[in-house]
């Protein structure tokens, strides 16, 4: 893999990282005055950032993403 590669891959990571952090922060503000409990969303709404992620990061460092 080129280095420009792992670049670009640790780059969509950092986005990815960055998003997952001001994500529950911005349902706070939007969501305050609703009764929904939506705290109990936030682990499912990160699931996909956080496979996407370790697939990156798995890519960068080159490992296989094949499952054994």
């Amino acid at each position: 893999m080129k280095p420009s590669d792992k670049s670009t891959f640790l780059k969509w990571n950092t986005m990815l990282w960055l998003a997952a952090m001001v994500l529950p922060a911005i349902f706070s503000i939007a969501l305050e005055s609703t009764r929904f409990p939506w705290q109990i969303t936030v682990p499912f709404l990160l699931l996909g950032p956080m496979l996407a992620s370790n697939k990156m990061l798995a890519q960068a460092i080159g490992r296989s993403q094949e499952t054994n």
